[in-house]
């Protein structure tokens, strides 16, 4: 498939979101209209000002990631270490760290909303470029976090599946005004957190 130049947002509700999406095969990544759609994912989201898109996030039903932090982005996550833009195409995890972190995570398909996510700490994830090369990381922090989320989509998930109790999803609204929660509320770290901050603690 080719994509418009300007795909909408998949908003959650939309089915779309909660499928296992199929392999790339590779010797279709060099082609005209892979390439084209690359470049319509990382253009959208750098308009949407995200830190991540999946390709299934744009209708685009392929294991397809873009990740990194413009600078437009960093005002949404001043907490948040640099993460270059590269694209990850079929994904895969080769080990995760039994240590895990836990912070805010929001969604460009899940408007208004955040909730306090337990994650691993790290991954080492293999995959393939936008040339069609062999890539390798070993992420740590919150780029493995960014990592971990949009592979989530790629798996038919979101955010608000990986989070352990209702109260720890909250609207915008309600996260601007930190300062003013209970003690303790929702938990004690999650009332410390900052976006792009990390607790080793819930």
């Amino acid at each position: 498939m080719r994509l418009s130049e300007s795909p909408d947002i998949v908003i959650m509700g939309d089915p779309f979101l909660f499928q296992q999406h199929k392999q790339v095969c590779v010797d279709d990544i060099p082609t005209d209209d892979f390439q084209h759609n690359l470049k319509i994912l990382r253009k959208r989201q750098l308009e949407a000002n995200g830190i991540g898109i999946a390709a299934p996030q744009i209708g685009w039903g392929a294991r397809v990631l873009c990740l990194g932090i413009s600078e437009e982005t960093r005002s949404r996550y001043p907490s948040a270490v640099d993460i270059p833009l590269s694209f990850w195409i079929n994904p895969t995890i080769l080990e995760t760290s039994k240590d895990t972190c836990w912070t805010w995570e929001g969604c460009l398909s899940v408007p208004g909303m955040r909730g306090w996510v337990e994650r691993p700490s790290a991954v080492k994830i293999r995959g393939f470029n936008e040339q069609g090369g062999v890539i390798e990381a070993d992420l740590s922090g919150f780029p493995a976090r960014v990592m971990l989320h949009e592979l989530d989509h790629l798996n038919g998930l979101l955010f608000t599946d990986q989070v352990d109790s209702p109260k720890l999803l909250l609207s915008n609204d309600a996260f601007r005004h930190q300062d003013i929660w209970p003690e303790g509320w929702p938990t004690e770290n999650a009332r410390k957190a900052s976006p792009g901050g990390l607790s080793t603690e819930r």
